[in-house]
């Protein structure tokens, strides 16, 4: 069965919420809690936090803002990656603005929809990275983090590029608004890589191995190199299960929600298993979920993902959307 291009990209921005949504309620618990709570192998579907049954978070905020930046350029002709940071600013005021009266609903794009203005435990890093108010580049570093905040935004930077170089320098240049240590933003152009390529039909070792590729020829830093290797030979071990995983780290930073993801999308050939596998660990679950699930969707297309998951997922009409704005332009 052929699988469009429409319904790799709408699969993508579901499936990347869905893995959010799924990490949710667990994202602070360690893998033994999670177990406790909800049994072995842990959770098994969508489980309520924030006050809804099947919640985004700030992971899932933070992708659709930088979807509409990259729209917003596309429409002006401006830069993308000025704009991105110009969408990141409006983010931030979502999460300082939360009553119904500081919110004007007439407001063009996001940071008009009432449901946004809400805190999902957004990163330290953005946050005051943001409100330091000057954006930074490879070549300017504003800090020193390489914490998963810069990967797990940066799938739209591959739903709009051409090429691999095109899609690992905008992914890296977006990652490093935020995040300075080249493994915070070196991830994130991987990423990108890896998403373009799955939305182009080419298998998911192909999409890894382009992925690395790109970072074989960045001498900026070796670390990405190493965490991909490792989940490589890790994935190879199956079956792999959340204890295996930590053998990669926990998520928290960049290179290893990477090499997470990498071990899960290679390991595990159900999409909706592979979810499950990227937030059941001791580590950033809705983080590597979210990045999980950009993959995955962008693999296998929206009809792959589990129907109940789609249609629960909080803020679905929005994901279409955004899907609907990005297939419009790519």
């Amino acid at each position: 069965m052929t699988i469009t291009r429409e319904e790799r990209i709408r699969g993508s921005i579901v499936a990347g919420a869905i893995g959010d949504a799924l990490g949710a309620g667990i994202e602070f618990l360690d893998l033994e809690e999670i177990e406790e709570e909800f049994g072995p192998g842990g959770v098994k579907t969508l489980t309520p936090y924030y006050g809804h049954d099947a919640p985004i978070t700030d992971d899932t905020q933070m992708t659709l803002f930088t979807a509409e930046g990259l729209l917003v350029a596309n429409v002006k002709g401006t830069d993308r990656v000025e704009e991105v940071w110009n969408a990141y600013q409006r983010w931030l005021c979502t999460q300082e603005t939360a009553s119904p009266d500081e919110i004007d609903p007439t407001e063009d794009g996001l940071i008009g929809i009432f449901d946004l203005h809400t805190r999902r435990a957004p990163g330290n890093t953005c946050i005051s990275a943001l409100k330091a108010g000057e954006p930074g580049t490879p070549s300017n570093r504003i800090n020193g983090s390489k914490g998963c905040g810069g990967i797990m935004r940066a799938a739209p930077a591959g739903m709009v590029t051409s090429s691999d170089e095109e899609a690992y320098e905008l992914g890296c240049e977006i990652a490093a608004l935020t995040h300075g240590h080249p493994c915070g933003w070196i991830s994130a152009g991987v990423q990108a890589v890896m998403v373009r390529r799955l939305l182009e039909g080419e298998s998911i070792q192909d999409a890894v191995d382009a992925g690395r590729g790109m970072v074989v020829n960045d001498s900026r830093d070796r670390g990405v190199l190493e965490a991909i290797d490792s989940a490589i030979e890790l994935a190879s071990q199956n079956p792999l299960d959340g204890w295996k995983l930590s053998e990669v780290g926990l998520g928290w930073i960049g290179e290893e929600a990477l090499a997470i993801a990498v071990a899960c999308l290679l390991a595990q050939s159900d999409p909706n298993e592979a979810l499950l596998l990227a937030v059941n660990h001791s580590g950033d679950s809705d983080s590597t979920g979210a990045i999980v699930g950009n993959l995955v969707g962008a693999h296998y297309g929206i009809d792959a993902l589990r129907e109940d998951w789609c249609r629960e997922i909080e803020l679905r009409s929005l994901l279409d959307s955004i899907a609907d704005q990005i297939v419009s332009i790519s």
